[in-house]
């Protein structure tokens, strides 16, 4: 009975060191919207930017770097796979379909690891029915709902 008693003893203690000893990437990475409170004009497409950085402040990779663009309480879904374009660099073009406050959803993946980052950007300009059901870059067209 001793014996199962130490044992598990050490085996808490030992469970509880891996899991206070293992570190988090993405929580040391810091995510940087270049349109963060910046505003953009409506039906036209702006190439969005994100920089990642380790806490050093050197360009971090990541495996994949995605944005969902949206309204509050609206159905304006634009939405991406961003494309690096150097080491930390992330861009995708995407439009705005109507004026107003827009929300900006950045998800890095890295190490089967997941982050979003929520970011605001403001558009104006008349609506762009054409994007007003959202917009998917990765296939180049608006979904079908």
């Amino acid at each position: 009975m001793k014996n199962i008693v130490n044992f598990m003893t050490f085996s808490s203690i030992f469970i509880v060191l891996i899991v206070g000893c293992s570190t988090q990437e993405l929580e040391k990475v810091t995510v940087e919207f270049k349109e963060e409170n910046q505003t953009l004009a409506t039906g036209e497409f702006h190439t969005y930017q994100v920089n990642l950085a380790d806490e050093s402040g050197d360009p971090f990779s990541a495996d994949d770097v995605s944005i969902y663009m949206n309204m509050e309480r609206m159905n304006h879904p634009m939405q991406g796979t961003m494309q690096a374009v150097e080491q930390g660099k992330y861009t995708v073009d995407l439009p705005l379909a109507m004026e107003g406050e827009w929300y900006a959803e950045v998800t890095v993946t890295y190490d089967n690891e997941e982050t979003t980052e929520r970011f605001i950007l403001y558009a104006e300009g008349d609506m762009a029915e054409e994007y007003m059901k959202g917009y998917d870059a990765d296939t180049g067209e608006v979904p079908q709902n």
